[in-house]
């Protein structure tokens, strides 16, 4: 998935939840800002959970289920 469209999604006013799903089958829900972190560029993302953390690189994510 093109970076740009993660930065769009992940800087929507006000933020709405989100789960990414990876091509090996991984998914991330990012139920609140706090839990993204990126640089500028957002060719990775940082998932930061209760009890862990993941590095998911822009290019491994292979669909982006967005919430109302």
């Amino acid at each position: 998935m093109k970076a740009a469209d993660i930065k769009d999604i992940a800087e929507r006013q006000p933020f709405r939840p989100f789960t990414v799903r990876l091509t090996n089958g991984a998914q991330y829900t990012f139920n609140e800002p706090r839990n993204l972190g990126a640089p500028r560029d957002y060719r990775v993302i940082f998932f930061f959970g209760d009890s862990e953390w993941a590095m998911l690189d822009s290019e491994n994510i292979a669909e982006v289920i967005q919430r109302q």
